[in-house]
Formats: C-alpha cells, structure tokens, sequence
C-alpha cells in the first residue's frame, strides 16, 4: 500500500473550498431552498474530495480494500455514485410534479365545467323569471 501523503496546498485549497460550499449550502438550505435531502447529496461534493485529502490512509485503505490501485479512482467512483443518486432522486421529483400538475389541470378544467353550467343555470332562471 503506498502512503503519498497530499501537499499542505492541496489540502488549503480544498479544505477552504469545502468550507465555502458548505456554509453556501448551508445557507440556501435555511432560507428553504433546498431541503435536507438536497444539502446531504450537495454536500457529499465537498466532503468527499475533503475526506479523502483529510485522511489519506483511510482513503488509501479504502482502494486497498476496494482492489483498486490509486485512491482518486474510488473518490471519482463515489462522486459519481453521489450523483446518479441525486439524479435519481430528482427524476422521481419531476415525474411527481408531473402527475400532480396533469391532476391539478384536470382539476381546473372540472371546475370551469362546473362553473360554467351552474352560469347557465343561474341565466336561465333569470330568463324565465323575466318572461
């Protein structure tokens, strides 16, 4: 198992982006733009990279244990994996709001209907009250 440990740049840089996108997800998740399933998923960008670059034994533990040589291709692997389950998740999203948003058109459509008759019903009374 090798033990190239990351240089101090590298892990500034990604420490200090980790922190920024997390304290901007954090914020977007408590002004209600995002729920906590979205800032779990979105953050997983951040602390992934930032755990393997934090703790470089347990990532190279983890490809040791996974039979994959260097530790970049399991992060990369995981990320994607991060990914495909977000997409995942937010295709069932849209295809809910989908079903919802024909139900809620047929809806309105039922309640034209209706308002349209009981119109007609109304003018009628009044035609036959005038006559």
């Amino acid at each position: 198992m090798t033990n190239v440990l990351p240089n101090a740049e590298t892990v500034v840089v990604i420490s200090a982006f980790a922190l920024i996108y997390m304290l901007a997800l954090l914020r977007k998740t408590l002004q209600g733009k995002f729920d906590l399933y979205d800032f779990l998923m979105l953050s997983m960008v951040a602390i992934i990279p930032a755990g393997f670059t934090l703790f470089p034994k347990l990532a190279y533990l983890v490809s040791h244990l996974t039979g994959v040589v260097f530790p970049f291709v399991v992060m990369f692997g995981a990320l994607f994996l991060v990914v495909f389950a977000f997409m995942h998740n937010m295709t069932a999203r849209l295809h809910r709001l989908e079903r919802q948003n024909c139900a809620l058109i047929q809806e309105q459509s039922l309640l034209a209907l209706e308002l349209k008759q009981a119109g007609e019903g109304a003018h009628r009374r009044r035609c036959s009250e005038q006559a």
